[in-house]
């Protein structure tokens, strides 16, 4: 944890729309230092030309992830498109902290996720240290997980 008691975060894939929803939500809270923001197509140009309405805030300019300094980053929030997130977290440094937003670590099984989405999993041994992010179930997993496999939308309204 940084020493400002800031978690200092990355946004892998911020150029996209979950990536720029969750970059809204974190720009103005206390407790975070936006630190990171990776995309693939947009890497080199500011956030604020990509999406306008977050140019007043003050945000690093986007880069690809091969080219990330992962010293200064406390966690990570993976925000890149299901199918793709395996093999990227995968190769991140063991010391982040990781929070999947696609679907690609919800699954236990990973012979149950290629029965579900037509495809061998691609880290299945990172699939056995995934915890389902639900907390009202797993609250004290969550907090100690270093991968952190996001729910879906259906599992947290009902």
């Amino acid at each position: 944890m940084a020493t400002t008691n800031k978690l200092r975060i990355g946004i892998l894939g911020a150029s996209g729309y979950t990536g720029a929803e969750l970059l809204r939500l974190l720009a103005r809270h206390p407790g975070v230092e936006l630190r990171l923001l990776t995309a693939d197509r947009q890497a080199g140009k500011p956030l604020a030309e990509i999406f306008p309405h977050l140019g007043g805030l003050d945000l690093p300019d986007l880069v690809k992830i091969e080219q990330a300094d992962w010293s200064g980053i406390d966690l990570v929030f993976c925000c890149l498109p299901h199918g793709t997130t395996q093999q990227v977290i995968a190769g991140l440094p063991r010391h982040l902290k990781v929070v999947d937003l696609s679907a690609d670590f919800r699954l236990a099984d990973p012979a149950l996720y290629a029965k579900w989405y037509g495809h061998e999993h691609q880290a299945a041994e990172l699939q056995a240290e995934a915890v389902y992010g639900l907390t009202e179930l797993a609250r004290e997993a969550v907090a100690k997980a270093r991968l952190v496999a996001n729910p879906g939308c259906y599992p947290t309204s009902a």
